[in-house]
């Protein structure tokens, strides 16, 4: 590298004398000449830019430090030992391309970032395009809620069960942490279904609004699995109080498995909606009361069509369609409940008893 010799010698005299911008306009022509030969230089000659990119760093200005981050950021054998000390500078501006792209930043070094400096490295470092689960277990750790949603929204980092379980409980109150989270492939479905559970109305009512089909998909499935849960909880009280769920989306689910005649986890999803234990369904069922079916149904706030489909599924078609249809719209959803109340205590009905109950 016969042009590197005039450098190296003004090196030395710009070190001991120089100005700043004159340090400066030396590092920039010796980061030149490591750009334009970069790809023939052994690590022995990378070890001399090194050198010597190394004794000018801290005498140089800010510009010329974020000029030399931008440069070195993408290149595969840049000097290791420089890339280094760009990544823990405190300016962000500074740190933020080699923390971002560098190829050459190992896990050891983005780990003491992650541990040492602010939320800006974090935010770097969530933008890396591969993250180990050593990594991503202290930025989550230490992130803010932003840095939180960009790591998650990043398809090339792994997680540990910790990990994803600490995002969980932050997504809970944060609709688009809990989408974001809802469309990674990796999220375990019972670790969902629990953040599920737990979420606030806006989040869940987001989740359902996700322009993302997958996001949407994986809501009901949770909801359907939350609400088997539900139904267990109430018929074992003891354990204690029922979780609270969207009653929207149960009742979704309840329609779907209808239309599908998907009876076993129509009987289990109507008494979730209708707030029964499901024996008490079947025992109804077991009775061929379609009447009782049909009031569940109101108390449930089904629509006509959808409670003809869970009737339809459960004991067949009405003998007389237009009167059921009659009394379903004129029952009201005052003697619905008591009705409901009643089934609760006895869990079941005869005609006789809906005859004085209504």
């Amino acid at each position: 590298m016969p042009a590197s010799v005039p450098l190296i010698e003004e090196l030395s005299s710009v070190l001991a004398s120089g100005s700043a911008d004159r340090r400066s306009a030396v590092l920039r022509r010796v980061t030149d000449l490591f750009l334009a030969t970069s790809t023939q230089l052994g690590d022995a000659q990378v070890g001399l830019f090194d050198d010597v990119m190394e004794r000018l760093v801290d005498t140089v200005e800010r510009y010329a430090l974020v000029r030399l981050g931008l440069q070195l950021a993408p290149i595969a054998n840049a000097p290791r030992d420089t890339i280094g000390r760009l990544a823990r500078h405190d300016d962000i501006d500074i740190a933020r391309p080699v923390l971002e792209k560098s190829p050459r930043v190992t896990d050891a070094l983005l780990v003491e970032v992650a541990r040492s400096k602010g939320q800006g490295h974090l935010a770097a470092i969530a933008a890396r395009e591969h993250l180990s689960e050593v990594v991503t277990d202290i930025v989550v750790e230490r992130g803010d809620i932003a840095v939180t949603r960009k790591i998650t929204a990043n398809p090339g980092a792994r997680f540990s069960d910790a990990g994803l379980q600490t995002i969980a409980v932050r997504a809970r109150g944060d609709e688009e942490l809990a989408e974001l989270f809802a469309g990674r492939s990796d999220v375990p479905a019972d670790l969902f279904c629990e953040m599920v559970r737990d979420a606030g109305e806006i989040v869940r009512r987001r989740l359902a609004a996700s322009a993302h089909p997958a996001v949407r998909t994986r809501l009901d499935h949770a909801i359907a699995a939350i609400g088997d849960q539900l139904v267990h909880a109430r018929l074992h009280a003891h354990h204690g109080p029922a979780v609270r769920l969207d009653s929207d989306a149960i009742k979704r689910r309840l329609c779907e498995q209808a239309r599908n005649g998907e009876r076993g986890p129509v009987v289990e999803t109507l008494a979730a909606v209708a707030d029964v234990p499901a024996i008490a369904v079947r025992n109804l069922i077991r009775q061929r009361s379609d009447e009782a079916l049909l009031i569940l149904c109101k108390a449930a706030g089904l629509g006509w069509s959808d409670a003809k489909a869970v009737l339809a599924v459960t004991l067949g078609e009405p003998d007389d369609p237009r009167a059921a249809f009659q009394h379903y719209i004129e029952l009201t959803a005052e003697a619905a409940q008591r009705v409901v109340r009643f089934i609760k205590l006895r869990k079941s009905a005869s005609r006789t008893e809906l005859d004085r109950l209504m």
